[in-house]
C-alpha cells in the first residue's frame, strides 16, 4: 500500500545578508516531508543549543560573518512542534553536508537516523580543520546511514540511492567543492525530479550567468575551488539540458525560498516576518 506524500519547504534559520547579492537575509531552505505517520527532513539548520548560546557553540567569528538570527522559533524542533509534530516523529534526517548551519539541528532528533555520503563524514571525522564542522553538533549516539560509490549515475552526476522507508524516492548527487563530500538530494515529485543543491552555488542570478563571479562568502568556506567550480558547471549543464525535467534550489538564496515557499507547501510566517524584520533591520 502506498504512503501520501506531503512536501513543505521551509527555513529552519536565517542569517545576514549576501554581499554582491540582491539577498538582504539568507534563508536555510529545508525540506519537511510528511509521510503518513513519519517526517523525514532534508537539512535542519541551526539547532537549540545554537539558539541559546550562540557565542559559545557557533563562535564569535560565525556570529560576525554569517550574522545568524538568533531566535529559538526557527529551529526545526519549534517550528515541528508548532505543527504538533514531536521530535520522535522524525524518523529520518538527509544531509547535503555538515556545516552546522545544515546539521546543527541534528541533536534535537536523537531518534533519527541520518543519511550522508560516506566522504562527508569522514571528513567531519577528519584532521582537516573546518570552521562550520562544529564537533559538539553530532552526539556519539547518532545513528548513522553512510552512503559509497555504487557507480549509479543521474542525468550524467555521480548518485547514491537513499534506503528510506515509504514512497520517497531520494537520491545523493556529487557535488563537492564546498566541502569534500558535498551532495545535493534530488527527489522525484510527481513526474518531475527536485534537486535541492545546497551550498552548491548562492545565488542563482549570480551563478547562472555568464562569466559567473565567485563570491567573498563561498570562497571563505569552500573545501575545494576547482570541485566547486566543476560542480556549479554541472549544476549548468542541467538547466541547460534538463530544465524541463528538473527543478532546482539551493540553501540561502532570498528569492529561491520566497518562489517555493509561496507557490509550494504551506504558508511561511513565521519564517517570513523574522526575514522581514531582518532585511529591515540592514536597510
Amino acid at each position: 500500500m502506498s504512503s501520501v506524500l506531503d512536501i513543505e519547504h521551509t527555513t529552519f534559520a536565517i542569517m545576514g545578508p549576501l554581499a554582491h547579492t540582491p539577498t538582504a537575509a539568507m534563508p536555510c531552505h529545508c525540506v519537511i516531508f510528511h509521510l503518513s505517520d513519519r517526517i523525514i527532513l532534508l537539512d535542519t539548520g541551526f539547532g537549540v543549543r545554537e539558539m541559546e548560546e550562540p557565542g559559545a557553540l557557533l563562535g564569535e567569528d560565525a556570529l560576525w560573518r554569517l550574522a545568524p538570527v538568533v531566535d529559538r522559533r526557527l529551529t526545526a524542533l519549534s517550528r515541528l512542534e508548532s505543527r504538533g509534530i514531536a521530535a520522535s516523529d522524525v524518523t529520518d534526517i538527509i544531509l547535503t553536508h555538515l556545516d552546522s548551519d545544515h546539521a546543527g539541528g541534528v541533536h534535537d532528533f536523537p531518534n533519527a537516523t541520518v543519511h550522508v555520503c560516506h566522504e562527508e563524514l569522514e571528513s567531519f571525522d577528519g584532521t582537516r580543520p573546518r570552521g562550520p564542522y562544529k564537533p559538539y553538533q553530532l552526539p556519539h549516539t547518532t545513528r548513522f546511514k553512510t552512503y559509497d560509490r555504487t557507480g549509479e549515475v543521474w542525468f550524467g552526476l555521480e548518485a547514491r540511492s537513499l534506503r528510506l522507508p515509504g514512497d520517497l524516492d531520494a537520491k545523493l548527487v556529487m557535488l563537492p567543492g564546498h566541502t569534500l563530500g558535498h551532495c545535493g538530494v534530488a527527489y522525484r515529485e510527481e513526474a518531475r525530479w527536485t534537486l535541492h543543491a545546497g551550498d552548491s552555488y548562492f545565488d542563482h542570478g549570480v551563478h547562472f550567468s555568464p562569466l559567473a563571479p565567485a563570491l567573498p562568502l563561498e570562497i571563505a568556506f569552500q573545501a575545494s575551488a576547482p570541485a566547486r567550480l566543476a560542480s556549479l558547471g554541472h549544476l549548468r549543464r542541467l538547466k541547460q539540458e534538463h530544465g524541463e525535467e528538473i527543478a532546482m534550489f539551493c540553501t540561502h538564496d532570498q528569492a529561491e525560498f520566497e518562489h517555493w515557499t509561496a507557490g509550494k507547501g504551506r504558508p511561511d510566517p513565521i519564517s517570513a516576518d523574522i526575514m522581514a524584520m531582518a532585511a529591515g533591520s540592514r536597510e
